[in-house]
């Protein structure tokens, strides 16, 4: 009695998690049954997120034991065909200082396309050769800390002519607001 009942459940979880399978491998398929067992809830995670998962499939050589071989080995293929796709964990903290990362790249690389020169380390402002007396040069220097670890100094030299228009010169200021 009491072996019957818990070889029934048993089969009753296998048969669900098999249609959870069948149901992530089939790619027209948008529910997933992962409510119709314990066992394939407890398995929503292994199977259809964000893990890989190996399945072992015990099979035996005995010839009267064939068909059960054959079941499980078309078992573990369906279970073998489930593609997942995952994703990284990452920390938001880690995720917000790539993203800034990624943006200080960007910004260096616009000012390096419209011919601004991005020093690595502050130097005293020196004229460029070539430049007239009537030019000064603007070296500004900023210092992000993130968490008190990560500490990114950029330096950004600007050569302005004196006699700039006023539309030009808020432009530059706009700019340089935007980049802070």
């Amino acid at each position: 009695g009491e072996v019957l009942k818990e070889a029934t459940k048993i089969n009753m979880s296998l048969s669900a998690l098999g249609n959870v399978i069948s149901a992530l491998v089939d790619s027209k398929t948008s529910f997933i049954p992962y409510r119709d067992s314990k066992l394939t809830r407890l398995l929503q995670d292994s199977l259809g997120g964000n893990t890989k998962t190996v399945m072992c499939a015990c099979i035996g050589p005995v010839d009267y034991n064939y068909d059960e071989t054959l079941s499980t080995l078309r078992y573990a293929y369906r279970a073998k065909s489930i593609k997942n796709k995952p994703k990284i964990n990452e920390d938001p903290k880690d995720a917000m200082i790539r993203e800034f990362q990624d943006e200080i790249a960007r910004l260096k690389k616009s000012l390096a396309e419209k011919g601004t020169g991005v020093a690595k380390a502050p130097k005293a402002p020196k004229a460029p050769a070539g430049a007239a007396a009537d030019q000064e040069v603007i070296v500004e220097t900023e210092v992000v800390e993130v968490e008190r670890v990560v500490e990114k100094e950029v330096v950004v030299q600007k050569v302005v002519e004196v006699g700039i228009t006023e539309q030009d010169m808020a432009a530059i200021q706009a700019k340089v607001e935007a980049e802070r």
